[in-house]
Order: C-alpha cells, then sequence, then structure tokens
C-alpha cells in the first residue's frame, strides 16, 4: 500500500526542515524513505546531488546521512559502545574526535560512558540516540520525535542542540509534536495530511497560516508519532 503521494521537499545546508501533521500522516515512513529504510516505488531522491533511491541504510550513512528513530532504540552496552556502533571509518574524522565531540554536547554521557545506555533516563537515552547518528559525521541529520516523553527542561536541552547542529552547518530534518519549539527552530515547514503535501513555507509565514491552526494543531495531541 503507497503511503506516500508526490511528496516533494528541499534540505539546504544547514537549514532545519520541520516535518509536521496529524497521526498517520505519513512522517516516519518519509523519514525512513529518505534514509533507505522503506522502498521508494517511485520518484527521486536526491542527496548531494547525486540519485539515492534505492540505496541501503549503510550505504547513506557512509554518504553522510544519520537517522535518529522514533523511540531512541538504544543497544543494551555503554554509552561509549553505543556510540562506537555508529562510527563510521573514512568519513574525516577520527571516533576519538566524534567521540569527544559529542560529550561535549552531552557531557552527562562523557560521566557515564562506561554505563549501561539501558539503565540511563529517557532524556539521557535520546542524548545516547542522537550521539550516535552524530558519530558517522553526518551533514543530513533526521530526527523523529526526539522530545517523545522526555520532562520540559531535557526538551529545552534537546533543541538547543538542535541548532548548535544546524550553525556548525549539519541540515536537519525534524519530525516533532513539540510544535512551539519546532517553529522556533525551523527555517522551513512542511506540513502533510494522509501522505500528501499539503502546504509549506517558511516557518514565521506558516505559523500564522490558518491552516495550519485550524488543521493540523488540533490533531496534535501529545500522541503524534507517524
Amino acid at each position: 500500500m503507497k503511503v506516500l503521494h508526490g511528496i516533494s521537499l528541499e534540505v539546504l545546508p544547514g537549514e532545519v526542515v520541520c516535518i509536521i501533521g496529524p497521526n498517520g500522516a505519513g512522517k516516519t515512513t518519509l523519514l525512513r524513505t529518505i534514509s533507505g529504510l522503506n522502498r521508494a516505488t517511485r520518484g527521486s531522491i536526491r542527496f548531494k546531488g547525486e540519485e539515492v533511491a534505492g540505496l541501503k541504510p549503510y550505504q547513506m550513512v557512509r554518504r553522510g546521512l544519520g537517522h535518529c528513530p522514533e523511540g531512541r532504540r538504544v543497544f543494551q552496552l555503554s554509552i561509549e559502545e553505543n556510540l562506537i556502533t555508529g562510527y563510521v571509518p573514512g568519513r574525516g574524522k577520527s571516533f576519538a574526535e566524534l567521540r569527544d565531540q559529542v560529550y561535549a554536547l552531552f557531557p552527562i554521557l562523557g560521566e557515564r560512558r562506561h554505563q549501561s545506555a539501558g539503565r540511563l533516563s529517557g532524556g539521557q537515552q535520546q542524548m545516547v540516540a542522537i550521539g550516535r547518528a552524530l558519530m558517522g559525521s553526518p551533514e543530513l541529520l533526521l530526527l523523529d520525535e526526539p522530545s517523545l516523553g522526555l520532562a520540559p527542561i531535557i526538551i529545552h536541552q534537546i533543541f538547543e542542540i538542535v541548532l548548535k547542529l544546524a550553525e556548525s552547518g549539519v541540515s536537519i530534518i525534524l519530525v516533532e509534536q513539540n510544535i512551539d519549539l519546532s517553529f522556533e527552530v525551523a527555517d522551513f515547514v512542511y506540513a502533510l495530511e494522509h501522505g500528501s503535501l499539503q502546504c509549506s513555507g517558511p516557518a514565521a509565514k506558516m505559523a500564522a497560516d490558518p491552516r495550519i491552526k485550524d488543521i493540523y494543531l488540533p490533531g496534535l495531541d501529545g500522541q503524534d508519532s507517524h
């Protein structure tokens, strides 16, 4: 069954693009298709000017794409071992350099590097999941519901990291239930419904669009995941 229909989007270097929409809109499916976890049956996916539709996820990672999935999905290993699983040799930086960058972004992870990731709080596990994705030195990072189930103070920390990554030149596609914060960090917003693109535009313009307020915001009740 086809889930996505005629979606076209663009992400520029260092840009934060937010994907919003009600439950079942196809947001998670869109990220999974971009990263190669789902197969696109038609259309084109271009990354850095190269056609990548049909490539395997590991091939996408080697080309500079990172995917932090919904639900964190950390391994029952130490924090540092989780980071090791995300490291991609040949991307220009050593494991130690990338690991130290992750620990600089998330100091608590450095302090607990030998602790099992499975015993961390939900917020710390989300930090591990993002850090693991960053170990591939991505140029494009896909973040699927990074604030889901987290305390407000941790959510703000995560969004501060999103801004820092964008400022460093990393492009980000963000699927997020926290609409207020999403519009604060996003440069551009795409709104999906039933697998189709309904409207898009700069974040400031979209925030004032009555279609967003009347159609999408009421449907985003904190339970949205797809």
